[in-house]
């Protein structure tokens, strides 16, 4: 009788274990960053140079070579001689999906709007506009096409926007309790 008790309890536990288990997993997915225009133009800054971990769009101007890192920003090299570019520093764009540049401005897609950055001085940049004329009801609803295709798992999932916290500036990876949200790619 001692033995089916403690057998009844051994698998009373390891099934609420289960249970609790799921209801608790875990998975890498995407997060809203949420602010108003004030808070982008404190994220957008330059810092030292970073290690490049994923080659975006690259671009020569004047004696810079900018290479686009998608969701993060742009690193900046010295490209005085280009076959020896020195980096400069690195240019914190969250949410970052792609990169142009003209006349000193670079223009930068965040996926929830376009920020134009003057870099006439690195070590001061500044955003000059943000523009979010372009944004459809689609990208304020989930992560930008770019951003999800970072992933390689075919099911990505995100934290559900809610348009109460504020404006979606960009979205980061983070680890969270598996949310109802996911896109299929």
């Amino acid at each position: 009788m001692k033995n089916i008790f403690f057998f009844v309890a051994v698998l009373a536990f390891l099934l609420n274990a289960c249970s609790e288990q799921e209801a608790t997993e875990k998975v890498l997915g995407l997060k809203p960053v949420y602010g108003n225009i004030d808070d982008l133009a404190t994220m957008i800054s330059t810092t030292n140079n970073q290690p490049i971990q994923s080659v975006g769009k690259i671009y020569v101007y004047e004696d810079k070579l900018l290479i686009n890192e998608v969701g993060k920003g742009v690193h900046v090299f010295n490209n005085a001689d280009p076959k020896n570019p020195s980096p400069l520093k690195f240019i914190n764009i969250p949410g970052n999906v792609d990169v142009a540049i003209k006349d000193d401005y670079v223009y930068a897609d965040l996926g929830v709007g376009l920020a134009t950055i003057d870099i006439t001085d690195l070590d001061n940049i500044a955003v000059t506009s943000f523009d979010q004329n372009h944004v459809n009801s689609l990208n304020s609803a989930r992560p930008p096409a770019a951003i999800v295709g970072l992933f390689v798992s075919d099911k990505v999932f995100f934290e559900c926007p809610d348009q109460s916290k504020g404006l979606i500036l960009s979205w980061e990876k983070a680890e969270m309790p598996k949310p109802d949200c996911f896109v299929i790619q």
